[in-house]
């Protein structure tokens, strides 16, 4: 088989229907056929002469074929002897003679032609038990033919061919064509190899032979002598890669396509051995495909030091395709069949890359030495007859003293592949060691018996183990003498198993398989322009769905594709990829909101072209990015993952180079360069916002247009906002009205400084935030569908969920919240929209403001999560507006990366006074009245102490009058440790009521 082909092939390695003969055996059948090939009607008439041994039965398949004639040593057979499909001799006690005459018209599988013949189907009367054949056939002027055979001898100028093949078969094939015939002898002198060519190809055909030769030679060192006396390679007009006993068919494509040689080729020779010199036993699982998968196409690319990739991608074929009543178990299957499409991709993915891997496993497991005496005893023993699962798995217990019957039975019953995770790390430092224990854990049921190769990282080296894992646990422990930064499972893909999300990579290959897909169609232009990707979806199993008519579940529990980019939905989780504006682009990502599923947006220039690339799609499952012109791949791109289930303990310490540290006052005269300055922050510390305020307060000297952008407040706070910075209303209204401890909630005296400054030179100060009932809302419902269309209206329509590394950090945060976990989909997916939201909210905020004030420069106060330059903020705005932009982070001891940010600034750790606190908790008062509710009074407190009781309304705070909560935080603001406070509460009860004034001394 030609594995690496871009063409939808089909094996023509002959299943031996005879069991393993047992004693004396009769001799098989002798089989003469003469066959007269008529090009202008197109058909073939033939004869069949067939002697059959005393004691044998032969039933011959005749179906499609129109019987003339036959006669049983001379008479004429009756009619209830032929059937319509079947013709059966029952077993005499002396040899008989069957002929028959027959016409066979020209069909798909056989092809009679002027320009050619190749009869690859059912063709003449076919046994059912292995015959030894010969042929003479008639040919027209200007062909060459080729046959299973020993030998051919040319008759009558050309027009005729005789030939004999000494190796029983059901089946035999002929092809013809104005073929330039060459030949080059075997290195071990045995037999010659000849090429098959048209004229068009004929350069070609000298360096096949060469790389056959060099093939025959590896696999005679490896396996023992070739198994026929000639091999050739024959061309072919139609798309073709099989093997039959002494040649091989390839199409014209296929021959000229330039790694075949290297590869697809050595695959095809191998077949001599396995699947024609030795068959598979009728009733037996396949075992031939994938052991000629392993010996051949994955040598090849261990050869060029590429193994390890060639089983990734072997198990990331099966992890596409295999799904559902596709899972067989390997035992189960014969074959890949010729139906097309995922159907074909997962009967290949079991029957050559799962049984590829299993001899893999099997030869890691036993040895090399053990393996390939194996494989020669198979060779030596089976030549010429079939072999079962049975007989393979006899052959290497025969080499080796470990048991096998575990090994084999599970990987040829079981339809499942091991799912191998790792939990429970535990870092511990004893007598100057690093002791690193784990949990190896299967999630597979029942498990497997493996053997687990496992790769530790340290900051001085690499250590590999492998692990016994028999059960569903097994405890590691690896002594070390460097901290562990990575923890790998299987990185060289030595186990089939199921990878881990970050193996997979982007490809068409894992949307195509997938078991649930989706097609999003924005509008009806874009159904006219895409209508032929749609057919050919639907062919594939793919729901069809207009863009309104997509739910959050929709998007996350399927595999989608966009037609089109410029629908609300792609938009909200992709932004606008950067397509080009012709030809048809197809580009594979991770889904955001489920990275167990890709995600796929389609952008066309136009129908036709639309049309064109689906012509070749097929052939291009690998890739993640690819390009059409006129139906012609110009660009494609293979997208990468992660190798191995990784498992990360942290980066090393990192430190800064002092040579070239600055003093803060330098590093702002660099900032007045840019036009957006980021500062970040961990909202509760207040040495950042102090840096805050000295990079406002000194970009402010060199940049007097300036404005003051803060995460801090919505929007929809702008007019509070700018009525207190242009001192209309003082500092408790604007508090009030821009709903700020509502809204923020955190001490207001770390931004107190920082507004009051801003009010004092009329910096303008914009709010950059969403309303947080939005973003709570998406949380909350898991997605934008469950916003209301006014809701939605607000939004910004770009917002990019695909940024690398924004999942992974945003799902750090997410995992910090007691109670949640990202790997409940769900509910993480509307947590990512909503911090999606959020950030292209501002992004888009701040893009405003300067692209309406094109002289100002925007210092971006916000979390630091939210301005680091490759995942947040900045290259939202850059997105939106290409302007110069600088971050700066005050350094707070933890894991310091240098692409988040432009500076590091070293700030001296400094604290706000402690908050003058009274003691109590308070709850809203209600319709009761005005004021607010003690719910709660602290033991201890100035508030116990001055005498207030749970249930009092607390009324005024030194005059002022309470009506909400806000207010007592405002009240409270600028009161200190050790002063005194005057409240009036309003007491209710049996003994006595009313208002009363009390004095707390905080």
């Amino acid at each position: 088989m030609i594995a690496a082909c871009l063409f939808i092939l089909s094996g023509f390695a002959p299943l031996f229907a005879a069991p393993r003969p047992a004693g004396a055996q009769p001799p098989p059948p002798a089989y003469r056929l003469v066959a007269d090939f008529d090009v202008s009607a197109r058909e073939v008439k033939g004869t069949a002469a067939i002697d059959i041994p005393a004691g044998v039965s032969l039933t011959l398949n005749t179906s499609g074929l129109v019987l003339e004639e036959a006669r049983l040593d001379g008479t004429p057979l009756p009619a209830e002897a032929v059937s319509e499909e079947r013709l059966r001799v029952d077993p005499a006690a002396s040899g008989q003679r069957l002929e028959i005459r027959y016409r066979k018209a020209a069909d798909p599988d056989n092809r009679i032609e002027d320009n050619g013949i190749a009869m690859t189907g059912l063709w003449h009367p076919r046994p059912d038990i292995p015959c030894l054949f010969s042929l003479r056939a008639t040919i027209p002027d200007g062909m060459s033919a080729v046959t299973e055979t020993d030998g051919i001898d040319i008759l009558d100028g050309g027009a005729v061919i005789d030939s004999r093949f000494s190796r029983g078969t059901t089946a035999i094939h002929f092809i013809a064509g104005p073929y330039e015939v060459a030949k080059t002898p075997m290195r071990s002198g045995r037999g010659e190899i000849y090429s098959y060519f048209f004229k068009e190809d004929a350069s070609l055909a000298q360096r096949y032979r060469r790389k056959a030769a060099d093939y025959i030679q590896r696999y005679e060192d490896m396996l023992g002598p070739f198994p026929y006396r000639r091999f050739s390679i024959v061309e072919n007009r139609r798309p073709t890669g099989y093997a039959m006993p002494t040649f091989t068919l390839l199409g014209s494509a296929v021959v000229r396509l330039p790694f075949i040689v290297d590869t697809s080729l050595g695959h095809e020779v191998l077949h001599s051995w396995f699947g024609n010199a030795i068959g598979v036993e009728a009733g037996s699982g396949n075992w031939c495909e994938g052991l000629t998968t392993y010996l051949a196409d994955q040598a090849y690319a261990a050869d060029a030091g590429e193994g390890s990739r060639f089983r990734k991608d072997e198990m990331l074929k099966y992890h596409n395709y295999v799904h559902g009543d596709a899972a067989v178990p390997v035992a189960d299957f014969t074959g890949a069949g010729l139906e097309g499409g995922p159907q074909l991709k997962a009967r290949r993915a079991v029957g050559y890359g799962k049984t590829a891997m299993i001899f893999h496993m099997l030869r890691r497991k036993i040895g090399d030495d053990a393996f390939f005496r194996a494989l020669r005893a198979i060779v030596h023993d089976y030549t010429g007859r079939a072999a079962s699962w049975t007989d393979i798995k006899e052959a290497f217990a025969a080499e080796t003293d470990i048991g096998l019957d575990t090994f084999f039975d599970q990987w040829l019953t079981r339809a499942d592949i091991p799912d191998i995770r790792a939990k429970d790390f535990k870092i511990s430092r004893r007598d100057g060691q690093i002791r690193l224990s784990l949990t190896l854990e299967q999630r597979t049921d029942p498990p497997y018996d493996l053997d687990v190769p496992v790769t530790v990282r340290t900051d001085s080296g690499e250590l590999r183990e492998t692990a016994r894992l028999t059960g569903k646990e097994a405890t590691l422990t690896f002594s070390l003498d460097a901290p562990p930064r990575l923890l790998a499972i299987d990185p060289d893909y030595d186990v089939m198993r199921v990878p881990a999300n970050d193996e997979i990579p982007p490809a068409w290959s894992w949307f195509e398989g997938a078991a649930a897909k989706l097609a999003v169609v924005n509008s009806s232009a874009d159904y006219d322009l895409y209508e032929p990707f749609v057919s050919y979806l639907e062919g594939i199993g793919a729901d069809v769905l207009a863009a309104d008519e997509v739910t959050d579940d929709d998007l996350i529990d399927k595999a989608v594709v966009f037609l089109g980019l410029s629908g609300h939905v792609p938009r909200s989780l992709f932004a606008r990829p950067d397509h080009p504006r012709t030809g048809l682009t197809i580009d594979v990502r991770r889904n955001p909101l489920n990275p167990a599923l890709p995600m796929v947006l389609v952008s066309a220039a136009n129908r036709e072209e639309t049309a064109a690339a689906l012509k070749r799609l097929g052939h291009y499952g690998r890739y993640g990015y690819l390009h059409f012109e006129a139906g012609h791949a110009k660009d494609k791109r293979i997208l990468q993952g992660e190798n191995g289930v990784l498992y990360g303990f942290g980066a090393p310490p990192q430190g800064v180079a002092s040579r070239r540290a600055m003093a803060l006052p330098e590093i702002i005269r660099r900032l007045r360069h840019s036009r957006v300055v980021y500062v970040g922050e961990a909202h509760t510390r207040y040495a950042d916002h102090l840096l805050q305020l000295a990079v406002i307060r000194g970009l402010r000297r060199l940049r007097p247009d300036i404005a003051i952008g803060m995460e801090m407040f919505p929007a929809s706070a702008q007019e509070a906002l700018d009525d207190y910075i242009n001192g209309e209303i003082d500092e408790k209204t604007f508090i009030k009205r821009s709903n700020y401890f509502t809204v923020w909630s955190y001490d207001y005296r770390l931004y107190r400084d920082i507004m009051q400054f801003a009010r004092k030179y009329r910096i303008p100060v914009i709010g950059l935030n969403i309303d947080k009932k939005i973003v709570n809302k998406v949380y909350r419902q898991g997605g934008a569908a469950a916003l209301a269309p006014e809701e939605v209206m607000g939004l910004p329509v770009d917002r990019d969920l695909d940024m690398p590394g924004y999942r992974r950090r945003v799902e750090s945060v997410y995992n910090l919240h007691p109670g949640r976990d990202a790997a409940k989909t769900a509910r993480f997916a509307g947590f990512l929209q909503a911090q999606a939201i959020w950030d292209e909210t501002m992004a888009s905020n701040v893009a405003a403001y300067i692209t309406s004030h094109p002289q100002a420069v925007m210092v971006v106060l916000a979390g630091r999560g939210h301005i680091l330059k490759e995942q947040a903020i900045p290259p939202r705005v850059e997105r939106r507006v290409d302007v110069p932009q600088s971050v700066v982070i005050a350094a707070d001891g933890g894991e310091l990366y240098p692409p988040e940010a432009d500076y590091v600034v070293f700030m001296p750790p400094e604290q706000l006074p402690p908050r003058a606190l009274m003691g109590i908790v308070m709850e809203k008062g209600g319709e009761e009245g005005p004021g607010v509710r003690v719910k709660e009074v602290k033991k201890g407190s100035p508030a116990a102490k001055a005498g207030v009781e749970p249930g009092d309304i607390l009324l005024a705070i030194d005059g002022e009058a309470v009506g909400s909560l806000d207010d007592v935080k405002i009240a409270m603001l600028s009161r200190r440790k050790g002063d005194s406070v005057r409240i009036t509460v309003r007491r209710d009860g049996f003994f006595s009521s009313g208002e009363r004034t009390l004095t707390l001394t905080l």
